[in-house]
Formats: structure tokens, sequence, C-alpha cells
């Protein structure tokens, strides 16, 4: 019985220990990809430079230090490791009534990739991160 508490308690702090490393992973890159037969969109922030790229249109624009800390504090409240765990809300993309997307966070680590999702309808986890990230572009 001694055996399987003291397991139990090792395994619990190995958790905790990888949940602050997750945290603590530097952030190099964000992304968000969408496209179908006939159209694309694609947002990439690296340090404070922002990517946007349409099959008309490109520019680049940099974003404030407020813009940034903000982006950064929504991504704050997700688990990193989580983000290939997020469901998809609707199927529209699947009869081309909606874009396909996906959303990716590159760290110093690893890179976190979303499943696939309607452009136009992210999953609730990521949501308020991508209106945000098209807000800038705008």
């Amino acid at each position: 019985m001694k055996t399987v508490i003291t397991l139990v308690i090792i395994l619990s702090s190995l958790s905790c220990v990888s949940q602050k490393k997750n945290q603590n992973e530097t952030i190099k890159e964000i992304e968000f990809s969408a496209q179908t037969r006939g159209a694309m969109e694609n947002i990439k922030l690296v340090d404070q430079n922002l990517e946007y790229k349409t099959y008309n249109e490109t520019k680049t624009i940099v974003l404030s230090n407020e813009q940034t800390n903000k982006l950064f504090d929504l991504i704050k409240k997700i688990q990193l490791a989580k983000i290939p765990e997020f469901k998809a809300s609707s199927e529209n993309r699947a009869s081309d009534r909606a874009m396909h997307a996906t959303f990716s966070i590159k760290t110093d680590k690893t890179t976190y990739i979303s499943a696939q999702f309607d452009d136009n309808n992210p999953p609730k986890e990521l949501k308020e991160i991508i209106e945000l990230f098209r807000q800038f572009v705008n």
C-alpha cells in the first residue's frame, strides 16, 4: 500500500512539472491558415510582425506592445498541449460552405497544431484568439 501511495505522489508531481514546463515555453510563431478551392487566408505572427496573405493581397503589420500583450494574455488561458484536441463545432468545410482552417503555435520546444475546423467557426477555446488575430489585419 505504501508503494502505491508513493507512486501516486510521484506521478502527480511529474504532472505538475510538465504543466509548468508548457507555461514556460517561448512562443516563436503563431499562425492561422484557411483555404478552399478558390480562396486562401494566412495570418502569421513572428516577433511583432504580422504577415497577412490572400490570393489577392499581401501585407505586413507591426503590432504594438499592447496588441501583442493582449494576444499573449489570451493564449495564456489555454494549455498549448491541448490545442490538437480542441473540437470543431461545425463541419461546413466538408461541403465547401467554409474554408478548411488550422491554428498553430510554434514554441522553442514543439509546434502545436489544431485539428481542422471551419474558418468562420473555430473551436470555442480558440475563438477569441482567432477573432483578435483577424482584427489586427482590418
